[in-house]
C-alpha cells in the first residue's frame, strides 16, 4: 500500500477515502437490492399471469384429479367437480348436451372399432384390467 501511495500521489486524505469507498460500497449494495426486488416482483406477476391464462376446464379438472388423489378433497366433491367440468368441456368442443325430458330422443349412435387385425387378450390371465 505504501508504494501505492508513493506512485500515484493522492491530493485526498485516506480517511476521506475510505468514506468514499463505504459509501459507494453502500449505492452498489442498494442497487443490487432493488434489482433483485424488482426481478422477483416481475416473477411474481408472471406466475399470476400464467396461472390465469391456464383456466381451462381441462387444466382444471387435472388439478382436482391431483388434489382428489392426494387426499385433499373427497371422492364426492370430486365427482360433482368432473360433472361440472366435463359440461364445459364438452360445451368447448361443441358437443350437444343431452337432451331434455319431453324432446324426441335420437338414439345414440355406435361404431364398430376398426378391424386391426390384432386380436384383444380378454380374460383374467390377460393382465389387463381397468387402471
Amino acid at each position: 500500500m505504501a508504494a501505492l501511495e508513493v506512485i500515484v500521489p493522492s491530493f485526498v486524505p485516506a480517511d476521506e477515502r475510505m468514506v468514499q469507498l463505504l459509501l459507494t460500497s453502500l449505492c452498489l449494495v442498494g442497487a443490487l437490492l432493488v434489482a433483485a426486488a424488482i426481478i422477483a416482483l416481475v416473477n411474481r406477476w408472471r406466475q399470476q399471469h400464467d396461472v390465469k391464462q391456464d383456466l381451462s376446464p381441462d387444466a382444471e379438472l387435472a388439478h382436482y384429479r391431483s388434489l382428489y388423489e392426494a387426499g385433499t378433497i373427497s371422492q364426492e366433491e370430486f365427482e360433482r367437480l368432473r360433472a361440472v367440468l366435463s359440461a364445459r368441456v364438452k360445451e368447448s368442443l361443441g358437443v350437444n348436451p343431452p337432451s331434455r325430458a319431453g324432446s324426441p330422443s335420437v338414439p345414440p349412435v355406435t361404431l364398430a372399432p376398426p378391424e386391426t387385425g390384432i386380436q384383444r387378450p380378454d380374460g383374467p390371465d390377460a393382465g389387463i384390467g381397468p387402471a
